[in-house]
């Protein structure tokens, strides 16, 4: 799995959200809207694998993973309140004026689902839903691995007062505990994960463009 990580580091996306890191962290307004998108997410993968996951399927790691995605979302919630008290905007809810590209931030994951439904099409009905919730947490843990880690090296330049090392590495345990599942649901997982992945790197591009065009201009 690392390597399908150092591929999307290494990729223009990865230069691309850096470049829009600097450009939004030191904006208070920006950034409290940036960081409840970041919430958002995580609030919308939470609502993903209580979808999906059937509960004669759903073991500990399960239980903690829907844990620590809510737990994500709180945190990242509160940062958004304090830097949008300090920037005047309201960040209260999830609403599209609340969040920056919010909207393109939840397109982005229901495509990726999307995909990764496509890349499943061959299975019984019964085994789909909780193979796609590997496929796409697998992914979305891959561009978490990439994210995260730059996100808090921003935040440290900035002197932002907050950190996200907490969330990457529940990321990390994550993603390893993606692959132990692929591996014994699909056997020989990486012919349908490396299509996704892919599908993946070209949505966030395109999400990518919408937060680019939204930070445009005085606080976006």
């Amino acid at each position: 799995m690392q390597r399908y990580v150092e591929a999307s580091a290494s990729h223009e996306n990865a230069s691309r959200a850096r470049r829009l890191l600097d450009r939004v962290v030191p904006d208070p307004v920006l950034h409290a809207r940036f960081v409840n998108m970041l919430a958002r997410l995580e609030y919308i993968g939470v609502r993903k694998i209580l979808k999906s996951r059937r509960s004669e399927r759903l073991d500990l790691n399960g239980l903690q993973h829907i844990l620590d995605e809510a737990v994500h979302a709180l945190r990242l919630k509160k940062a958004a309140s304090a830097l949008g008290g300090a920037g005047g905007v309201d960040v209260r809810t999830f609403a599209a004026g609340a969040t920056l590209a919010g909207d393109a931030a939840e397109n982005y994951l229901q495509a990726l689902d999307h995909r990764a439904e496509e890349a499943l099409v061959d299975l019984p009905e019964i085994d789909r839903a909780e193979a796609n919730y590997l496929l796409t947490s697998a992914a979305v843990e891959v561009r978490a691995q990439v994210f995260y880690p730059m996100y808090d090296q921003t935040l440290r330049a900035h002197g932002a007062g907050f950190s996200v090392a907490a969330i990457s590495k529940d990321e990390d345990r994550h993603l390893e505990e993606m692959t132990v599942a692929l591996g014994a649901a699909l056997g020989d997982w990486r012919p349908r994960l490396e299509p996704v992945l892919a599908a993946e790197e070209a949505l966030f591009s395109r999400f990518l463009g919408a937060l680019e065009k939204a930070a445009e201009g005085p606080n976006g």
